[in-house]
């Protein structure tokens, strides 16, 4: 690992052991959402001066929309944060990494950042070589709020000019929206792997985990670039100030991190876990989970020789179940229901040792290959366990948001909704994001719209007041 100082931020380069690495990323829920500009009539107090006959109008050109992305979303009582990327700054920087925060009324903070937006450029080509266009490309992933206030977002930023090589990209931001200098110097950083300048390895963060003394884990994917890419699990810890923490070691990876062996094909962290000082890992093909000791070593004893797995599928999803067991949600396709193929919802249930829950399923695995409306999913985004047991999985199923709860045993529960599930309205972009856990109703994200959902209904009353209003719609987060 080499460490250089730059005025704007530290640049942590990262020689990363020589493995064989995974197929491809995940799937992300995306919220995509177009903005149009409008171009306002001026106005002026001087009086109308005669310039004789009226010049016929010149026709206006739309403006280019901008397109933006949400990725994750956090809750506080000071509001609601999305985090993602913009391309408002695409013709000098590229996509830039995007954080908004609106009010818990539904509109946009304007006292947060610059008029209610945090927009993060981590440097780097505005043009690349393969096509000649834009293709620097910055985005969050994930995003955090502190107990203090402070807002920690991580995901990924371009590496250079070379194919799809991504370094990790981090970023911790005040309460009121300003870039946290106490954090690496500047309130940013990135995490590249491999020499200096090298376009090896494609990185990526999707999950955080906040400890209690300030230092946090950051879970994420890291493989080659180029060619048929093989994800392997990375996890990072990091002090508060955003300085690696050495004394986080693991036999051939580079100190302050665990990196993966080649397990499957595609592993990338889609939850983290604290089990006491360890950590769970899972995610991926396999329904895989790992588990890692407070001094970095991965703990053998955890699942079979150090590793939980479900053959066939991919979770996108991890949630502790009472008593500390864990359940994974995701899909597996090309599963035969009625002589075809279809993409089906697949559970997976973990003791908090790693072992089989038999008490779930059939021997801690459910497929849900009825009624018809659950089949071809495609995605699961949203995971909430619920006080009881029961539980809530938001999920892309033909191409619509769908909501189904289950029994704590995993039956799907019939009593809500339709048969144990609920379907939305088409939404613009149909890929659900996020299940909030409140003590009252659980609001939900998808498209360009939330709703609130009642006990065996939904509603697209969005604000807890019962103000009937379509969330985000001016702003596409």
């Amino acid at each position: 690992m080499r460490l250089s100082t730059s005025k704007s931020r530290r640049e942590v380069e990262w020689v990363a052991p020589e493995r064989s690495r995974g197929r491809g990323d995940r799937l992300a829920a995306v919220l995509a959402v177009m903005l149009l500009g409008a171009n306002m009539p001026g106005c002026s107090e001087d009086p109308p001066v005669d310039n004789g006959p009226p010049e016929k109008p010149t026709p206006s050109v739309p403006e280019t929309p901008v397109r933006e992305e949400g990725r994750a979303i956090a809750f506080s009582e000071a509001g609601l944060v999305v985090a993602g990327s913009t391309d408002v700054n695409l013709a000098t920087s590229g996509v830039d990494l995007l954080v908004r925060r609106y009010t818990p009324a539904g509109a946009v903070d304007t006292s947060f950042g610059d008029a209610g937006s945090v927009v993060v450029d981590f440097d780097g080509p505005a043009k690349g070589p393969l096509s000649g266009e834009r293709e620097q490309t910055d985005r969050a992933d994930t995003v955090k709020i502190l107990a203090d206030g402070r807002i920690l977002v991580a995901g990924c930023a371009r590496a250079g000019d070379g194919g799809d090589a991504r370094d990790l990209s981090l970023v911790r931001l005040t309460p009121s929206g300003q870039l946290d200098t106490t954090f690496n110097g500047s309130g940013r950083l990135r995490v590249h792997f491999g020499e200096a300048d090298s376009t090896d390895f494609r990185g990526t963060a999707h999950s955080l985990l906040p400890l209690a003394d300030g230092r946090f884990y950051v879970g994420g994917f890291l493989s080659k670039s180029g060619g048929i890419p093989d994800d392997d699990f990375v996890l990072l810890r990091y002090k508060e100030d955003g300085t690696l923490d050495t004394s986080f070691t693991s036999s051939g990876s580079p100190k302050g991190s665990w990196i993966g062996g080649a397990y499957t094909g595609m592993e990338s962290v889609q939850g983290m876990v604290l089990q006491g000082t360890s950590v769970v890992l899972a995610g991926g093909d396999d329904f895989s989970a790992v588990r890692i000791l407070a001094s970095g070593a991965q703990d053998p004893s955890f699942g079979t020789s150090g590793r939980a797995r479900n053959l066939d599928g991919r979770a996108h999803a991890v949630a502790v179940r009472s008593g500390g067991g864990l359940l994974l949600a995701g899909e597996r396709q090309d599963v035969k229901v009625g002589g075809k193929e279809h993409g089906v919802l697949k559970l997976v249930a973990y003791t908090a040792d790693g072992k089989p829950d038999n008490g779930f399923g059939t021997g801690g695995v459910v497929e849900l290959t009825s009624p018809a409306d659950a089949l071809d999913v495609i995605d699961v985004s949203g995971l909430h366990v619920l006080p009881d047991g029961r539980f809530l999985v938001y999920a892309d199923v033909r191409a619509e948001p769908v909501l189904l709860r289950f029994l704590a045993n995993g039956a799907l529960d019939t009593s809500f909704g339709t048969g144990g599930l609920m379907r939305w309205p088409k939404t613009r972009l149909v890929l659900p994001l996020f299940i909030r856990p409140t003590t009252g109703p659980k609001l939900a994200v998808g498209g360009n719209r939330i709703f609130v959902i009642e006990t065996n209904a939904y509603t697209d009353n969005i604000i807890p007041d019962g103000t009937r209003r379509v969330f985000l719609e001016s702003t596409g987060l």
